[in-house]
């Protein structure tokens, strides 16, 4: 772009609001660029060359998110996407979906009292371990929705929290209940 680069369009966008959605398109594979990616505020990430069914998904996922009215009808969990992340290994990929379950049965109670009592902090490692293993597993959008709480909570922005609590706490539900 003759102005500027996406990270710094990005930055100047997250100043104005952080809940526009941002989707970074690239080539640019190198390791590290998805987490510069989210630094700069770009909580979507698809790489070149694009495969138009995660594409369109990406693009729903994003759509509920920002429309939480909308009940979704898809599933929270994109299993080929998850067996894609775990190299294709369906054994490994089922005992990752069960330690993922096993682990997240408490989660919603404990980022609850976290937020009530203004733990942040906690609220936010919480909200961060669920964020890494969520996009392991195929659940972009949970995935999604937890970077924005995460970023709403390293911010103390009470007034975004609440609202992106409640949808977090929704697709992770919905995603325990799928995985039972």
């Amino acid at each position: 772009m003759p102005v500027m680069n996406g990270y710094e369009a990005a930055e100047n966008i997250r100043s104005i609001s952080s809940q526009v959605p941002i989707i970074a398109m690239t080539a640019d594979v190198i390791l590290g660029v998805r987490d510069k990616c989210e630094q700069s505020g770009i909580f979507h990430y698809i790489s070149k060359p694009i495969n138009p069914d995660h594409f369109i998904q990406t693009i729903k996922d994003i759509i509920l998110e920002n429309e939480p009215n909308i009940e979704p009808d898809t599933a929270v969990l994109d299993r080929q996407l998850g067996f894609k992340n775990m190299g294709g290994n369906e054994e490994l990929y089922n005992q990752v979906l069960i330690e993922y379950r096993n682990e997240n049965q408490d989660t919603l109670d404990k980022l609850e009292a976290a937020v009530r009592e203004k733990r942040y902090a906690e609220a936010t490692q919480i909200v961060h371990k669920v964020k890494s293993s969520s996009g392991s597993i195929g659940a972009k959008s949970l995935q999604a929705v937890a970077a924005l709480l995460q970023k709403a909570l390293n911010e103390e922005k009470e007034n975004e929290i609440v609202p992106l609590q409640d949808r977090f706490s929704k697709l992770l539900g919905k995603l325990l209940e799928e995985l039972k």
